[in-house]
């Protein structure tokens, strides 16, 4: 019983961590949406008030509005994609905490969902931005780091996990029956 305890201890301290990165990647998507706003304001003529054009495109690493543009865009996919996979971290946590153990049913299907979803989105994400620096021609040279290895690793990690927690799930299930 003290491992189980222990478990939910830490799945509880997972789900702060996953609330807080959530929000933080939220924040990131937020402020690159105000820039890009700003950006395309700029690009398109107009002016924004309070807002340093030199200081976004240094922020930026582009050398023009329209790389700019491209950039922002980039960043706030992967951003999303963050704040979408920490959310779903996070419903999983707060769902395990809920039922007190991480081996139900239901909770080894949710952390395969997390798992695939993991694998996939940041796939997605790297597609779309490698559309947006094709589309606003930027180079390689300021892309960001497209290696999805780690989230492919941690994909496959969470779907393993999930069997062990289905198989945990099931021994609970015939313990409760005897």
């Amino acid at each position: 019983m003290k491992s189980l305890q222990t478990i939910q201890k830490t799945f509880h301290v997972f789900r702060i961590l996953a609330k807080i990165a959530m929000i933080l990647s939220f924040v990131w998507a937020g402020l690159a949406g105000i820039g890009l706003l700003c950006g395309i304001a700029w690009y398109s003529g107009g002016s924004v008030i309070g807002a340093n054009q030199q200081a976004l495109l240094s922020l930026t690493l582009a050398s023009s509005l329209k790389q700019m543009i491209g950039v922002l865009l980039s960043d706030m996919v992967f951003a999303l994609t963050d704040g979408i996979l920490f959310a779903f971290a996070f419903r999983y946590f707060k769902q395990e905490q809920a039922d007190g153990t991480p081996f139900t049913g239901s909770g080894a299907e949710q952390i395969k969902r997390l798992g695939i979803r993991t694998i996939v989105l940041p796939l997605v994400a790297a597609i779309l931005s490698a559309v947006f620096y094709e589309i606003f021609d930027l180079s390689q040279a300021i892309a960001a780091d497209w290696d999805n290895l780690a989230s492919i690793s941690m994909g496959i990690v969470l779907i393993l996990a999930s069997l062990i927690f289905r198989y945990g799930a099931e021994l609970e299930g015939k313990g409760a029956r005897s």
